[in-house]
């Protein structure tokens, strides 16, 4: 039997004995309209469901857990389409006196926390357009809405970044990326002047965006960034990170951000120590930490970056568990393990991935490193 632990409810595999429990919410009509039409189940179906459960996800496709709270089942988290490497998921809690209660955000991250030990690398969720309550629930677990309006959650992502891309065939390369396991696109736009490097601007951008299906995550490595946080934004961008080093008011970047529909981002240089963001963690969605010294693609990767990433990860399980902690630096499928093992979630790869044989291959050996078939 499957028991995961939450902070305010238990999650258990689903037994014969809840057959009449299942019975009654399977078949209520309020709830319907959230799942395909079928006529009403017989208990002797919920039975055959119950058992098929026993199976486990990987030989069944799907595992339902039963939310409990004072050993009472309060509603359900399902599995469901698994394919061995991603699952799609939904919840409920049934009982209206219950909801707004906690209950389904802590079912929700205590599934995402258990995910790599049930072999699960990407959660997703189709959600009806209508049902605000599910939205807001799976957005502020952490899931990502994607341009497909899928809610996706990503246990390791891979960021390639086009700054190491052919410029000549930049529409090719960003159409071999919607292609790829790379759920996101990393833009970097530097200014000559915060780095010793000039990139690319708005025109790019909206050249990828008009492309790319993917999670656009732009780089700012400019001066004084607040002038154009929210042009960024509404580029296309769907993360906008920018410098700690180079910002004077950090809350009104940050708000800015938000304001303009994006997630927000801070990044901090090799130098600058993860202890002078915790001011702000509890605003921001991501944070970058550099492991080489922003401008120029190809370096080596420092190794002091993952004690900063270790410190910084276990600020935000304080503060605020849901944001993202991203690496950008010298990150190829030969470091790739320590540096998930650390507590990243995002890795930004460049030159690993466009000077690869088979750059869809080489962010597949990324995502997959260090963890065993």
């Amino acid at each position: 039997m499957t028991i995961l632990h939450g902070k305010k409810c238990r999650l258990r595999s689903v037994v014969s004995s809840d057959v009449g429990t299942t019975l009654l919410w399977e078949n209520d009509p309020a709830l319907a309209q959230y799942s395909d039409p079928h006529e009403p189940y017989t208990a002797e179906q919920i039975e055959l469901f119950i058992e098929n459960q026993q199976a486990g996800l990987k030989a069944n496709g799907q595992l339902r857990l039963m939310i409990e709270v004072d050993s009472k089942a309060i509603g359900a988290i399902d599995l469901f389409d698994y394919d061995g490497h991603s699952a799609e998921v939904g919840v409920l809690i049934y009982e209206p006196q219950m909801r707004r209660q906690g209950y389904a955000t802590d079912a929700l991250q205590t599934i995402k926390a258990a995910a790599q030990s049930l072999d699960i690398e990407r959660l997703t969720a189709v959600i009806d357009e209508e049902n605000a309550a599910s939205k807001a629930l799976f957005l502020r677990c952490g899931f990502i809405k994607d341009r497909d309006n899928r809610y996706i959650c990503n246990m390791r992502i891979v960021a390639p970044s086009i700054l190491s891309a052919d410029f000549g065939n930049l529409e090719r390369d960003t159409l071999m990326l919607n292609r790829s396991q790379a759920e996101w696109v990393h833009v970097d736009v530097m200014d000559g002047i915060f780095v010793p490097n000039i990139s690319f601007g708005f025109p790019v951008l909206k050249a990828v965006t008009k492309v790319s299906t993917k999670v656009i995550d732009t780089h700012l490595m400019i001066c004084d960034p607040i002038r154009y946080v929210e042009q960024f934004a509404k580029a296309g961008s769907d993360y906008v990170t920018f410098h700690y080093e180079a910002a004077e008011d950090i809350d009104a970047c940050i708000d800015a951000i938000h304001k303009a529909g994006a997630k927000a981002g801070i990044s901090i240089k090799p130098a600058t120590e993860p202890e002078v963001l915790e001011p702000w963690l509890h605003k921001v969605d991501m944070v970058l930490v550099m492991s080489v010294e922003p401008g120029f693609g190809g370096q080596s990767f420092m190794p002091y970056s993952l004690d900063k990433v270790r410190r910084l990860r276990a600020m935000v399980e304080q503060t605020n568990p849901n944001c993202l902690i991203e690496i950008d630096g010298g990150i190829s499928a030969t470091n790739a393990a320590e540096v998930f093992d650390a507590g990243v979630d995002v890795v930004v790869a460049g030159s690993a991935v466009f000077c690869a044989e088979s750059p869809e291959a080489e962010i597949v050996k990324i995502l997959k490193a260090g963890l065993t078939d």
